[in-house]
């Protein structure tokens, strides 16, 4: 009988190799909530690059009025499905945009 616990191991892989093969457990369409801005519409992943050239995958998250939220893959313990009926998306307000956790500080120039 297995433990219940899944381990990964890696061999000679780099971060960005790893995430290349993640998967999803979200579907298209499906609504997830996110810990910090609410009920959101999952549209699929991305690899966005960043002003210092690394590249990252990224899940996006659509929210109301056309806001979208993409969330770093590692932090997809911030999400999980909504098991409710169908319901409004989430308003992003600026209240909401100032204390978000994927904020980056500006690098000295």
């Amino acid at each position: 009988m297995g433990c219940g616990r899944v381990w990964f191991i890696a061999k000679r892989g780099t971060l960005e190799t790893l995430l290349a093969k993640f998967a999803s457990p979200f579907q298209p369409g499906e609504l997830v909530v996110h810990s910090t801005h609410g009920i959101s519409r999952y549209v699929g992943t991305r690899m966005l690059q960043a002003d210092d050239g690394t590249r990252t995958e990224y899940l996006q998250l659509d929210y109301a009025e056309g806001h979208r939220v993409f969330v770093p893959v590692e932090h997809i313990s911030r999400l999980s499905k909504h098991l409710g009926a169908d319901t409004e998306l989430a308003r992003l307000t600026t209240e909401v945009q100032h204390r978000t956790p994927y904020s980056r500080p500006q690098k000295p120039k």
